[in-house]
């Protein structure tokens, strides 16, 4: 299965999805900034990677940015971001995100993100 990278700050959150994603298979990598989600971009290689918006040290938008410029980050790789809230899409494209998952439903539309950005396989 796919190596994926969860970046948030809430511990509640993250352990929510990390289960969902390692029930399906899949290997969970977390950071709890979006200093160490770029960091650990580049060191561990995730196939796709979720990053919440509202973190300290970089927010969601600022390492989603600094990944969208390092050499060392493929310029294929999906980047979700994460949001309780209405998702600003201009932001989100200026920053070089792909996607957006809302908190609200995320476990309910994992399964559908996963089929979409790692193919059909990525699903049991």
């Amino acid at each position: 299965m796919a190596k994926i990278l969860l970046a948030d700050d809430d511990a509640s959150s993250l352990e929510v999805m990390a289960a969902a994603l390692a029930a399906e298979g899949h290997e969970v990598l977390c950071a709890a900034n979006g200093q160490e989600a770029h960091e650990m971009t580049v060191a561990e290689r995730p196939d796709l990677v979720f990053l919440d918006i509202m973190m300290p040290v970089f927010d969601g938008y600022e390492a989603c940015e600094r990944m969208r410029k390092d050499p060392d980050v493929p310029a294929t790789l999906p980047i979700i971001f994460l949001s309780s809230a209405d998702m600003d899409k201009r932001k989100l494209e200026q920053a070089g995100g792909t996607d957006h998952l809302s908190k609200r439903h995320m476990v309910v539309e994992l399964r559908d993100m996963l089929a979409k950005y790692l193919g059909p396989d990525a699903r049991p």
